[in-house]
C-alpha cells in the first residue's frame, strides 16, 4: 500500500438543489384579484373620462347650435331694422319733398333737402356693407347690399338732376327723362328685395327649424306712374313740358319789367329803394351779406306762365364782369299780377373784387322772353351801380 493510498481523503459534501421559492397559494389568489380590481377601475374612470367629453362635446355643440340659431334671427333683426327706418326716415319725406317741388315755397331749397335724405340712405347701405353674416345668410347680403346700391344710385341721380328739372333750360326735358331712368333702378330694388333677399331668409330660417319671425316688404318707389317721364314732369312741376307731349297752352305770352320802380334794392330792415335810371350812378356800401336787388316783374300776357326767369348781368369796358352774373326764377305767374325776384350780387366772391368797388358798372336787369313772346324791349333795363368798401 503506498502512502498516498493510505490515509482519509477528502469529501466534498454534494447537496441536492433547493427547490425555488414557491409563493403561498392564496397570496397567488389574492394579487390576481388586485390586478381584475385595478383594471376594472381604470375602465371606470375611462368610462367617466368618456361620459365627461361626450358631455362637453354635447354642450359645446348646444352652444354653437343656439348661437347659430340666434346669428340667424340677428340677421332677419337687423335687415328688418334697415327696411322700416329706410321707409320712414327716407322714402316717405324724399317722394315727399320731391312731388310739387316747384310749387313749393322755395324751389330752390328742394335739392338740399333732398342731398339729405341720399346722406341717410348711404348710410343705411354703407352699414348693410360691413356686417359679418351667417354662411345661411350670404345670398339673402349678397342681394340685400345690392338693392340697397340701387338705391342710393338712384337717390343720387335724381337729386343730381333736380335743379335742371325746375329750370326751363334745353337740358330740362333730358333732366325729367334722367330722373325717371334713376325711377326704374328703384323699382329694380323693389324686386330684387321681393324675389331675393325676403324669401332667401325666410328659407335659411325655416331650414334651421326657426319659427315666428316675419321679414318685412320692402316697396321703396311709390308707385310706376314715376317710371314716365310725363308723370316725373307733371308731379315735380305741377305741369307738362310741351317737350314731353304737354298741350301748349293758348292766348299771349309775355312779361315785363314794371315801370318806374322796374328794379330796387333792399335793406337790412327789408324795406325797397328803387333804383334811379339814366345816367345817375346808385352807389352802394359793400357787406359780406352782399347787395340785393328786386326785380319788379308784371306778367303782361293772357296766360299762366312758369318757371319765369329772371337775371343780373354787369358790364364793363376793358373789365371781366362775367363773376357777376346772377340768376333767379319766378315759380309761376299769371296775368295782370306783379312778382318780385331778388338776386343777390357778391363781388368780393370773383377772383379780383378790388377790380369792382369803386367804379361805376353797367347792370342790365332782364326777364327772359317766353317762346312767342313779341314784344321784348319791356323785359330789360338798365342803370349804373357803383360798389364802394
Amino acid at each position: 500500500m503506498s502512502f498516498f493510498d493510505e490515509g482519509d481523503e477528502p469529501r466534498t459534501a454534494i447537496r441536492p438543489p433547493k427547490p425555488p421559492p414557491r409563493r403561498p397559494a392564496g397570496r397567488a389568489r389574492r394579487g390576481t384579484a388586485d390586478d381584475r380590481t385595478l383594471l376594472a377601475r381604470r375602465a371606470g374612470a375611462a368610462a367617466i373620462v368618456l361620459v365627461v367629453l361626450i358631455g362637453i362635446v354635447l354642450a359645446v355643440r348646444a352652444v354653437l347650435n343656439h348661437q347659430a340659431l340666434q346669428g340667424l334671427k340677428s340677421y332677419n333683426t337687423e335687415v328688418k331694422g334697415i327696411v322700416v327706418n329706410e321707409l320712414n326716415s327716407v322714402r316717405g319725406p324724399f317722394f315727399q319733398a320731391l312731388d310739387g317741388s316747384y310749387g313749393s315755397s322755395n324751389p330752390t331749397e328742394v335739392p338740399t333737402t333732398l342731398q339729405g335724405y341720399v346722406s341717410v340712405e348711404a348710410g343705411y347701405y354703407h352699414q348693410a356693407e360691413g356686417w359679418s353674416v351667417p354662411a345661411q345668410m350670404v345670398g339673402a347680403q349678397t342681394y340685400f347690399v345690392e338693392a340697397l346700391g340701387l338705391r342710393y344710385e338712384a337717390l343720387q341721380g335724381i337729386e343730381t338732376e333736380l335743379p335742371k328739372v325746375l329750370g326751363t333750360g334745353s337740358n330740362q326735358t333730358e333732366a325729367i327723362r334722367l330722373v325717371a331712368g334713376d325711377m326704374e333702378k328703384l323699382l329694380s330694388s323693389d324686386v330684387m328685395y321681393a324675389d331675393r333677399v325676403k324669401p332667401l331668409i325666410a328659407q335659411a330660417l325655416a331650414t334651421a327649424g326657426i319659427t315666428g319671425q316675419s321679414t318685412p316688404n320692402s316697396a321703396f318707389l311709390p308707385d310706376v306712374g314715376w317710371l314716365q317721364p310725363t308723370t316725373v314732369g307733371e308731379r315735380i312741376l305741377g305741369f307738362t313740358p310741351t317737350s314731353l307731349g304737354g298741350t301748349p297752352a293758348t292766348g299771349t305770352p309775355g312779361h315785363e319789367l314794371v315801370t318806374p320802380g322796374g328794379v330796387s334794392v333792399e335793406a337790412s330792415n327789408g324795406t325797397t329803394t328803387a333804383l334811379s335810371s339814366g345816367t345817375t350812378v346808385n352807389t352802394y356800401a359793400y357787406t359780406p351779406a352782399g347787395i340785393t336787388f328786386v326785380l319788379n316783374v308784371l306778367n303782361s300776357g293772357t296766360i299762366i306762365e312758369y318757371a319765369v326767369q329772371t337775371k343780373i348781368f354787369f358790364s364793363k369796358v376793358g373789365l371781366n364782369t362775367s363773376c357777376l352774373k346772377r340768376t333767379s326764377q319766378i315759380t309761376e305767374t299769371k296775368p295782370g299780377i306783379t312778382y318780385l325776384s331778388s338776386i343777390v350780387i357778391t363781388p368780393a366772391t370773383c377772383p379780383n373784387p378790388s377790380a369792382f368797388f369803386n367804379v361805376p358798372l353797367r347792370m342790365t336787369a332782364e326777364v327772359v322772353p317766353l317762346p312767342g313772346e313779341t314784344d321784348k324791349a319791356n323785359n330789360v333795363q338798365t342803370y349804373i351801380v357803383e360798389f364802394t368798401n
